[in-house]
Order: structure tokens, then sequence, then C-alpha cells
């Protein structure tokens, strides 16, 4: 069985990106493997790329989506913003972004 964890690259002096499995961006933000789907189903974050491990599709994700998991968290949990509040924030804060 294959290691869930970061992969070997890291963003440094070579340009390089962490990708983080599913399991560790919810051990890293604290957020729940659950809530973590909801999230994707209604499209607050997506994996940065899909990998096949062990015959098994893998989401991995980058340090973006980690930002952006305590961004929903902190508007869902502490400024008690609903799910279509917060899509329309990420909306706005996107396209501020472009």
């Amino acid at each position: 069985m294959a290691r869930r964890t970061s992969s070997s690259r890291r963003r440094g002096s070579r340009g390089e990106t962490v990708l983080l499995s599913r399991t560790v961006l919810c051990t890293v933000t604290g957020a729940s493997e659950r809530q973590l789907a909801v999230w994707e189903h209604e499209d607050l974050i997506s994996p940065a790329q899909v990998a096949e491990i062990d015959g098994r599709r893998e989401p991995l994700y980058d340090r973006g989506a980690l930002e952006r998991i305590r961004l929903i968290r902190t508007l869902a949990e502490e400024l008690e913003v609903n799910l279509p509040g917060i899509g329309v924030i990420l909306h706005l804060l996107d396209r501020l972004g472009e």
C-alpha cells in the first residue's frame, strides 16, 4: 500500500509544489473528510490533481486548497456564514485575484 502523505516535492528554490492527500489535508486543517466532501460537492474547493495510487484515484491538494479550507472554516465557524454565502464570497475573491 502506498503512503498517503504529501509528495516529495516541496515549494522552494526549485519552484516545486507540495501536494497533500485528503487525509493529510484534513489533519492539517482540522476539517473532517465529510466536510471536505461537502465543500467539493458545492464547488468551494477542488484538488490540484488526481493521482492513481494502488489502483485508486487519490485527490491531491496544494497550498491554495489548504488556505481556502482555512478561509472556509473561518467564514463558517467564526462568522457563521452559510454555504451559499461562502460560495459567493469565494467567487468574488477569485474574481478579484484574476
